[in-house]
């Protein structure tokens, strides 16, 4: 897919430090005013006759719900409004610089280097190539930027209005990216992981890093708040469904399955325990389909084969919660999704979050083809239990906070749910870790063009969560560097 893995371009800009308090609102920046030959070796080089706009419409501007008045108005050509880079910089108190040798406007916030050449239709986001819907114009001096397709550069949100005779422009600049100078190690190391999602950083609950990488699709970055698979950490509130009955004494670990459901090869001797921490010899994989439903699932487990004896070895397997959440709604009386919903995300403000269907407003996931070209992955299809939820980093950081203040279920539960089960340190729905020294947990995920992970450390309230959409990113590796350099901040 085009753009979405864009190159970058030597010798355009050098550095990525910029102040917390950098902020941009849209487009970016006038060739530098001033006497003499200074100043005239900062203009572009090549001029452009003013533009009357396509219509007598006049344009008023707000930036954060205030009105400005540019020194050089926006301006519309074939139906595109271009605007001022520089005047609406210095509206937004952003960090510009105009290279007149190169003829190249550089714009530096939160962390990004946003590059555009004058005269061209790309703008590149830390070396991420985006096509402009038109070349850039060089108005007696002012470069002038199409409207929208710099505001997605600087994700902003943008909003038009307009009559007959009026336009106006209003811009929200990005206020959800938290992003300061201490955490420009992490930064540069997911950026030279080649991340694309949404990362978030946060110790006992205060968000220390929030950010959006990479594309979401054509021209479209990845931001911060915006919506995900993701994928397996789905198991983690699984395993919290089932300790609340166990809490509530609908069930045992101990129970068989056969207590709840027939047919299953070995029912009999295969424990909740050992579905939960991956040990019942249960197969991992079942038929992805949209319209399979979790009966059929279960009616396709019954015709399955165990890999191992119950309780003697260590086996991935997503048939297990997916028995495990069949095992939920026979008990709870509701779906899967419905008791999820009730029991967490709704008592726990956790309103981005859901279960995923094909028309969930989640970002697109990507797979890296033969070709070494990232391609739009098709719908990721999973099934009640394992990989279904969708949410976003703040919403996961609030599950983070609720499991740690006991809001979910017992200190008792809790410790079970951390405590390995077998040499692959799973315990239920989490994996046990060893962060230096200190207790942790964490779990990853993958499906169709996206790889997550959330790693938790116990000891110190640190929390690290990465909700990615490129296909085949090490999330446990990340996880743990991630962790280590917010650690040593």
């Amino acid at each position: 897919m085009t753009g979405i893995r864009g190159k970058k371009i030597a010798g355009w800009f050098n550095g990525h430090t910029v102040a917390r308090s950098a902020l941009i609102g849209m487009a970016a920046v006038t060739a530098f005013a001033g006497a003499g030959s200074a100043a005239a070796a900062a203009q572009p080089s090549s001029q452009v006759e003013a533009v009357q706009p396509a219509s007598s419409k006049a344009i008023a501007v707000e930036v954060n719900g205030k009105a400005v008045v540019w020194n050089v108005q926006p301006l519309i050509k074939d139906g595109t409004t271009f605007v001022p880079l520089r005047e609406a910089g210095k509206a937004a108190a952003g960090n510009i610089e105009w290279d007149g040798k190169t003829q190249t406007a550089t714009i530096k916030v939160n962390g990004d280097v946003i590059v555009h050449p004058a005269g061209t239709s790309v703008i590149t986001v830390d070396g991420l190539a985006m096509n402009m819907s038109a070349p850039s114009l060089n108005i007696k001096g002012t470069l002038m930027l199409p409207l929208r397709s710099v505001t997605d550069a600087l994700k902003a949100s943008l909003q038009l209005s307009q009559t007959k005779e009026f336009l106006t422009i209003r811009i929200q600049t990005d206020a959800v990216t938290k992003y300061g100078k201490e955490d420009a190690a992490i930064d540069a190391y997911l950026k030279g992981e080649g991340f694309s999602g949404m990362a978030l950083v946060a110790k006992d609950g205060e968000v220390l890093l929030r950010k959006g990488y990479g594309f979401s699709g054509t021209n479209k970055l990845n931001r911060p708040d915006a919506k995900s698979r993701i994928a397996s950490i789905t198991k983690s509130f699984t395993a919290a469904s089932i300790m609340q009955l166990v809490e509530q004494g609908k069930l045992s670990l101990t129970d068989p399955v056969s207590k709840f459901v027939t047919g299953i090869p070995r029912g009999d001797d295969i424990t909740i325990h050992m579905l939960l921490s991956h040990t019942s010899g249960l197969p991992s994989e079942f038929t992805r389909s949209g319209d399979v439903t979790i009966e059929q699932t279960i009616a396709e487990l019954r015709t399955k084969q165990l890999k191992y004896e119950p309780g003697t070895t260590y086996l991935y397997s997503n048939n297990g919660y997916v028995l495990l959440a069949y095992v939920l709604e026979q008990l709870a009386g509701e779906s899967y999704a419905d008791y999820v919903n009730e029991h967490f995300l709704t008592p726990l403000g956790m309103k981005n979050s859901g279960t995923a269907t094909p028309e969930s407003p989640t970002i697109q996931g990507y797979i890296l083809q033969k070709n070494n070209e990232w391609a739009a992955a098709p719908y990721y299809v999973s099934q009640s239990g394992t990989g279904t939820l969708y949410s976003t980093v703040d919403d996961l950081l609030k599950w983070d906070q609720a499991l740690r203040a006991g809001k979910v279920v017992s200190e008792q539960s809790l410790e079970a749910m951390y405590t390995p089960h077998s040499d692959k340190n799973y315990g239920y729905g989490w994996i046990a870790i060893n962060l230096n020294g200190e207790k942790g947990v964490f779990h990853n995920g993958s499906g169709s063009g996206y790889a997550t992970g959330m790693l938790r450390n116990l000891d110190s309230g640190m929390t690290v969560i990465l909700l990615g959409n490129h296909a085949g990113m090490d999330m446990t590796k990340l996880l743990q560097q991630v962790h280590k350099l917010a650690a040593e901040q």
